[in-house]
């Protein structure tokens, strides 16, 4: 249990740690009866060194001290100083009726004795995380002629953060009389407070994905290999009770992703059966047929992760933001460093498809901090699926193949090291299988 052990006996997750851009601040959310609680340890000019928020502060920063006693040792032991301070408060905090309102932090307070304080409050910085989503309207979300119903935030009761790219949380709500575990997805304030700066650009960035991709998505073509429109739109009130949406729920996968079910074999030191690979390929295909021959757009961030498995062992692509790329599957020539164009080059006018290195001034069409990586800055997706939609197909063409050699492989680890799409070192292991019929058998090689 370590670190949190004192949270689990409460029966409380420990969500995340974050930091703000001043070095100032310690966040830290936990996820306890239904709900998200966050809380904050500051540090001030006033504060005492040796207080719990300024030693936490210190340390997570990694701020110079002139005695140990005003920090940690490591980064361990101020997690678990930071969570066993928040598991003593919790059981009054969750008492506070103050606690479920939008916007309220709980704030460890620096004192004179060891005795842990704590007081909520309204954090000022809620207005300006609302003010980014103000605009946003059911019909920004919905498909046209649809419409969805809105649930506030209170009506929802969270569960546990799931991975990914963005806010993702498992809940339950009451759905047509009984009760649903469903995805929440959007920015909460959590995200917000995550990416807050002093721009806000990463936090603006983040609420247009939000909007465009499940627009995306709402106005999609149906497949059944491509995830659904949201069932439930998720709002918070305002201080003056008018309603901005902030989220949304969609359906919930207990099976887990294709990532997951390729480890669990390696972990059992089994073989994913061959029929069930090539059932899985086939859906793949089927699902980015669709997305670039009916749906005329893109998906950008194909990988094993973003495929789910329903409860008949389907496959359905999640995951539209259309705001980054993997590594693992990214493209070489869809690394931010190459143009292309299509030429009438060939004697029956067939269109092809010439590259060419980019070596002009530097261009970034991503938001700062998105990464360091050439196609963390230069997002080549948009700009070929305006210009050259052929070239969009064919790099995610690339990308399937590399996902299906991960499936086929039962390759999905040892990824930690890569940086660009040409640090994969794709191998193949001979494995003698037999022929169901006869004694006949096969090689992969």
């Amino acid at each position: 249990m370590g670190e949190v052990q004192a949270l689990e006996a409460l029966c409380v997750a420990a969500n995340s740690i974050w930091g703000d851009e001043d070095e100032t601040i310690v966040y830290a959310q936990v996820l306890g009866q239904g709900k998200a609680v966050i809380f904050r340890f500051q540090r001030s000019h006033d504060s005492l060194p040796e207080s719990l928020p300024s030693r936490i502060v210190c340390c997570y920063h990694n701020l110079e001290v002139p005695d140990g006693a005003f920090t940690f040792q490591d980064r361990s032991s101020m997690r678990s100083a930071l969570w066993s301070a928040i598991a003593t408060v919790w059981p009054d905090c969750i008492k506070d009726p103050a606690i479920a309102n939008p916007g309220i932090v709980v704030d460890i307070l620096p004192g004179e004795t060891q005795e842990i304080i704590w007081r909520a409050y309204q954090e000022p910085l809620f207005d300006q995380y609302l003010a980014l989503l103000r605009d946003i309207q059911p019909s920004n979300l919905v498909a046209e002629g649809h419409f969805s119903r809105i649930l506030d935030i209170s009506e929802i009761v969270l569960l546990e953060a799931l991975g990914g790219r963005g806010c993702s949380k498992r809940v339950q709500v009451q759905d047509s009389g009984k009760l649903s575990t469903l995805v929440f997805q959007g920015v909460d304030f959590q995200t917000y407070l995550y990416l807050h700066d002093n721009g806000d650009e990463l936090a603006r960035t983040m609420v247009d994905v939000w909007r465009r991709s499940t627009r995306l998505i709402a106005n999609m073509p149906r497949h059944p290999n491509i995830q659904s429109p949201p069932r439930y739109l998720v709002s918070v009130r305002d201080s003056m009770l008018n309603i901005v949406l902030i989220g949304h729920l969609s359906t919930y996968f207990a099976v887990g992703d294709l990532g997951n079910a390729i480890e669990a074999a390696n972990t059992s030191e089994s073989q994913i059966p061959l029929k069930q690979k090539a059932k899985w390929f086939h859906q793949m295909c089927l699902a980015i047929t669709h997305t670039h021959r009916v749906a005329h757009t893109f998906h950008m961030d194909i990988k094993p992760g973003n495929f789910v498995i329903d409860d008949q062992e389907n496959l359905i692509l999640i995951d539209w933001e259309q705001s980054g790329a993997p590594a693992t599957t990214l493209a070489p020539e869809a690394d931010g460093t190459w143009d292309v164009e299509e030429q009438d080059m060939n004697e029956n006018g067939s269109p092809k498809l010439v590259y060419t290195k980019y070596t002009g001034p530097e261009r970034r069409n991503m938001p700062e901090g998105s990464g360091r990586e050439s196609f963390s800055i230069w997002n080549v997706f948009p700009e070929w699926q305006a210009s050259c939609p052929r070239a969009v197909e064919l790099a995610e063409v690339f990308a399937l193949g590399r996902t299906m050699w991960m499936l086929l492989s039962q390759t999905a680890n040892n990824f930690d090291e890569v940086e660009h799409p040409n640090d994969v070192q794709v191998t193949w292991t001979v494995k003698t299988i037999l022929h169901p019929i006869g004694s006949k058998s096969w090689k992969i090689a």
